[in-house]
């Protein structure tokens, strides 16, 4: 079984295509389909179903897959381990990031590193913190910013650097937007627009809602943020919002205010993996940043 094989096993997998595949790889699609038949000579069991043009993963395909992915990335790391270790200031990071924090955090943190380490390359991986986590978990990633920070545990180290306060996003035209600041009790006969269930800010609102008996009217859901700002500009209801995403930018249509509730907000910081070693680079990067938020708070 070589590397090589593996590669080519997990794009086709991700494209369920050859010939995609294959163009993917910058590779004849024969190379990638002889390589695939012997793969699946040496293990001696079908990893794909041939459905006419596409390739479809059998339920051992999916398995071997899962542990492909693991094994491929861990080889990736000590290869990096390896290479960075003579010199660290010329290695990459490959770092997560959830969409809401694209905009404010990195751009400053990534400002100062470069300034230092200016031969360092970049990989970013966005998703929402559920996506990030199982990532991390998976071996795709080794360090990733997270909001809320989860607890210290076993399998990741969990570092928060600051809180950040959440605001309420109001129609330009609704009567409590010249107000200076309200309350999620003020709220309670609103229509809301707010992430899906399975993000930490449905979780934060939600639980602050139902602690003060509070039966919250959602109206819609949407994981993307310019879609929650547009419906909420259209007068379809209001929304709770990271306070980063909403400060210093002017939306049309919109007006964004604090909430006088303490308990709305959410912790940021970083997350590593205790099951893995990190590269060389990551290690450099994630003691600056550190060290970079200890120095701004």
């Amino acid at each position: 079984m070589e590397l090589r094989q593996l590669k080519y096993f997990m794009e086709v997998a991700s494209f369920e295509h050859m010939t995609q595949a294959s163009e993917n790889l910058h590779v004849a699609q024969s190379a990638v389909s002889r390589q695939i038949t012997k793969l699946e000579e040496e293990l001696g069991i079908k990893l794909f179903d041939r459905v006419g043009r596409n390739m479809q993963l059998t339920t051992v395909g999916e398995d071997f897959l899962n542990q492909v992915k693991v094994a491929y990335n861990e080889l990736l790391k000590a290869e990096a381990i390896v290479t960075e270790y003579s010199d660290p200031t010329k290695g990459s990071v490959r770092i997560g990031l959830p969409n809401s924090l694209a905009s404010k955090v990195l751009p400053a943190v990534i400002s100062a590193f470069r300034a230092e380490y200016p031969d360092v390359t970049y990989h970013f991986v966005e998703g929402s913190n559920a996506e990030l986590k199982q990532l991390l978990l998976d071996g795709e990633i080794d360090i990733t910013f997270l909001s809320p920070v989860p607890v210290t545990d076993d399998s990741v180290e969990a570092v928060k650097f600051f809180d950040e306060k959440l605001k309420v996003i109001f129609p330009a035209t609704h009567p409590l937007a010249d107000r200076y600041n309200v309350s999620l009790e003020e709220l309670a006969a609103e229509k809301f627009i707010l992430y899906p269930p399975n993000f930490d800010l449905f979780k934060i609102v939600t639980t602050a809602a139902e602690k003060k008996a509070i039966s919250l009217d959602i109206a819609f859901q949407s994981q993307d943020f310019y879609t929650i700002q547009g419906l909420v500009g259209a007068g379809l209801g209001i929304s709770i919002l990271p306070e980063m995403i909403l400060d210093g930018t002017i939306f049309k249509d919109t007006k964004a205010l604090p909430l006088r509730n303490k308990e709305l907000r959410r912790s940021v910081g970083l997350v590593v993996t205790k099951k893995r070693q990190l590269s060389p680079t990551e290690k450099l990067f994630y003691q600056f940043i550190k060290k970079f938020f200890l120095n701004h708070q």
